[in-house]
């Protein structure tokens, strides 16, 4: 098969955002499985080295009649970049640091996307496939407009990452992107009397995929801004699930001796925060963007946890709004509660996450819900809440009304009907209960969770299968 990808974010020059780390992974997996993948992204100067790639030849794309460069990358050669200093010559992907959006960022991403299809017209790399992501979605509707004779028939599916992210322009703009006038209402792609490159993205693709099942039936079941739920319902035939992986390599315990490694990083993490070193459990929230209602909830039930018998660990950034609150509670309690620097790296959550018996997540707004599965791979047993009436695809909620034996139990978390306070709390007892009076029962969730495994390679597979059904 193969398989065109165009991607807003450079994945192949970069690891810095969940995007390129997501799309770089889907992309080594489908050529893992034997796929032929052409890759674009954009060529940011002043963002990529200079090293990572190597002038090939320049273009014409169609869309707006403008001059155009290649680049290879030096990573994987399939990999190219598309160089236009005008557009992605800036200081940001897109808006400058710390300020709004650019203002031409629908033009910016029409012209990658037109850049990439022409790519493959003069070149005549002709795909089974076309795979979208974010910004990149505009290719779908090019593909019914100014590349309608080349790729017309060819299918074009969307991975929106997040939904949140979405642009909009003014209807006279509609030409400059390459869009179906005809398009241009309630049920198509305007918002408010502008247009809306994600209801676009959406509407022209022939299939959607949303990065995790929860995700979607959260999508389905909340009230969205503008009325987009009401047009994801209109679209919900093409609408899919496919769970995001993570790279096992990073995220696993060691294949033997789990229980005692972990211990280890809990001593280590103790001693770097002044925590005591006790037999008690170490619960560890991580306050980021997607961290929903997590520390609401801590500061409601905070009285009731410092005392029990467990500390709690917090990753939280200085800026965040509760972090003086937090920092004075710490101050009187030291030995029971740690505030750790918000480091977003992949090697620092790992060691955190090892060093942790509980992961504290509620109303975690993570389309893809990673967290939970590095969490399990860690051996870190999920706190946390149902979303929208329905629990985390992969999570196998403790029930102690079944009163399974120690050796059956198949549970890997703790679920919470909703997210009110008391019943979490509740959930945090029962997790605090089993880990200091049933040790072989606790050393089950452990290997229950780290038995979870969906990999990249497993995402990609369910998306070969999905590319397969549209009649390949």
């Amino acid at each position: 098969m193969k398989i065109l990808v165009i991607c807003s974010e450079s994945y192949s020059a970069s690891d810095s955002s969940p995007l390129t780390r997501a799309v770089s992974s889907i992309v080594s997996a489908y050529r893992n499985w034997g796929a032929k993948v052409l890759g674009f992204s954009p060529y940011f100067s002043k963002l990529t080295s200079e090293n990572s790639a190597r002038l090939e030849r320049n273009f014409v794309e169609k869309l707006g009649n403008r001059e155009y460069s290649t680049l290879r990358s030096i990573k994987y050669e399939d990999d190219l970049f598309i160089q236009y200093e005008d557009y992605f010559g800036r200081d940001g992907i897109y808006g400058d640091p710390g300020e709004k959006s650019y203002s031409d960022n629908h033009v910016r991403f029409a012209f990658l996307a037109s850049a990439a299809l022409n790519y493959c017209l003069e070149t005549n790399f002709k795909p089974n496939a076309i795979h979208v992501h974010e910004w990149g979605g505009i290719a779908g509707a090019l593909t019914k407009t100014v590349y309608k004779d080349c790729f017309g028939n060819i299918p074009v599916v969307l991975t929106t990452h997040n939904i949140c992210f979405d642009y909009h322009c003014g209807p006279d703009d509609i030409p400059l992107i390459g869009l179906p006038p005809e398009g241009f209402d309630i049920d198509g792609y305007e918002f408010w009397g502008k247009v809306s490159m994600l209801k676009a993205a959406i509407l022209y693709s022939d299939k959607v995929v949303f990065t995790s099942s929860s995700y979607l039936f959260y999508l389905l079941s909340s009230d969205l801004q503008g009325g987009m739920r009401g047009f994801l319902e209109s679209q919900k035939r093409k609408l899919f699930s496919i769970q995001s992986g993570i790279d096992y390599a990073s995220w696993s315990l060691p294949s033997k001796g789990e229980l005692l490694f972990k211990q280890q990083k809990k001593e280590a993490l103790r001693a770097e925060f002044g925590l005591e070193q006790d037999s008690s459990l170490l619960m560890y929230s991580h306050l980021d963007a997607y961290s929903g209602s997590s520390a609401q909830i801590i500061s409601t039930i905070l009285a009731n946890l410092l005392n029990l018998d467990l500390q709690l660990a917090i990753g939280i950034s200085e800026d965040n709004e509760n972090y003086s609150y937090f920092a004075a509670i710490q101050e009187k309690h030291p030995h029971k509660m740690a505030l750790l620097p918000l480091d977003e790296s992949d090697e620092s959550l790992y060691q955190r996450l090892a060093a942790s018996d509980t992961l504290f997540s509620i109303g975690s707004s993570d389309p893809s819900l990673s967290l939970f599965l590095k969490a399990s791979a860690a051996g870190a047993i999920s706190i946390s809440n149902k979303r929208s009436q329905k629990p985390f695809l992969y999570s196998v909620p403790y029930e102690p009304s079944l009163e399974v034996e120690d050796s059956s139990t198949r549970a890997n978390s703790f679920v919470s009907e909703s997210t009110s306070p008391d019943l979490i709390l509740e959930q945090v007892l029962i997790a605090e209960s089993i880990f200091r009076e049933k040790k072989r029962l606790w050393s089950k969730f452990v290997s229950n969770a780290c038995s979870l495994k969906v990999s990249w390679t497993d995402t990609a597979k369910n998306y070969l299968l999905l590319l397969g059904s549209t009649g390949l």
